[in-house]
């Protein structure tokens, strides 16, 4: 074998091991790439099941204290004033002293109407008929008024009239009033508030457009952190799945939440839709 021939044949070679190391390369490239995409989607499927457990927990957990709140009201209210009426009936059945008949018919008269004002209360907790499907600020309105009649806080709203809610789908103003609602209730539970004021105005300058909800209260406060992370109390836990609750709906709506407390200094709550963002009309289906 020549000189030439043996350069040759090295190259050949040289050559053969470089197209080998070059493809084995890019196949382990390749296959590296994969196992990191398959790890992110495995960390984020963990994740939304996180998120969704959580989420599914915050839903039964509302539905039982929901459920325990209905029962406490119907059996502490109606039907302990139901009772008493039945009482009252029959002692006018057996009494033929008409003065004492006429006064417990007034009596009767009196606590079912007052129970039938009870049952309207725990009916429109439940479902206000009188929300609007276009009209957030009329929503917002009756809610405070409602709450502020069922309650020892004063509720009051402030929203420019030229406030701009076009953009708002009918499902958007569902959940916004759904989270004002799981909002005052969180504070009339745990602030031990005398105050809440929940202010709705677009962007000033240098904001992003859209439309920003401000729900403050005077109340006694809490360490955000602390309530977030750490179920260590009753009234703690209960607080902490009132925020999921409203952190999810926010994240349903493509609304950005943010709370800040400290105790002693009462609590905020800002919520922040982007006019660009309409994907409550996907929630909706309509």
């Amino acid at each position: 074998m020549t000189y030439a021939e043996s350069i040759s044949n090295y190259e050949n070679i040289i050559h053969n091991y470089t197209t080998f190391f070059i493809i084995f390369d890019i196949i382990f490239f390749i296959m590296i790439l994969s196992g990191v995409i398959i790890l992110i989607r495995f960390l984020k499927s963990k994740k939304n099941l996180k998120d969704s457990n959580e989420y599914l927990l915050y839903t039964i957990h509302g539905q039982e204290e929901e459920r325990s709140r209905i029962s406490r009201e119907l059996h502490d209210t109606v039907a302990q004033d139901l009772r008493y009426c039945k009482n009252l009936l029959e002692k006018y059945n057996d009494d033929d002293n008409k003065t004492k008949n006429i006064e417990s018919l007034k009596q009767v008269k009196e606590i079912l109407e007052k129970t039938l004002s009870q049952v309207r209360i725990i009916s429109y907790n439940l479902s206000p008929a009188d929300i609007t499907k276009k009209d957030l600020k009329a929503n917002i309105v009756n809610l405070c008024t409602s709450m502020t009649e069922t309650s020892s806080v004063k509720f009051r709203i402030s929203m420019p009239d030229e406030t701009d809610t076009s953009f708002l789908s009918e499902n958007d103003i569902l959940n916004i009033y759904r989270i004002a609602q799981e909002s005052f209730t969180n504070v009339i539970k745990h602030a031990k508030a005398d105050e809440v004021v929940i202010l709705i105005r677009n962007a000033t300058e240098n904001e992003e457009e859209g439309l920003y909800i401000f729900i403050s209260d005077d109340g006694c406060g809490f360490d955000v952190e602390a309530e977030l992370y750490s179920n260590s109390t009753q009234t703690g836990e209960a607080r902490h799945f009132g925020l999921v609750g409203i952190k999810k709906r926010c994240q349903l709506i493509g609304t950005e939440f943010s709370i800040s407390s400290t105790p002693g200094e009462g609590t905020q709550i800002c919520i922040f839709k982007p006019s660009h963002n309409k994907s409550g009309d996907k929630t909706n289906g309509r």
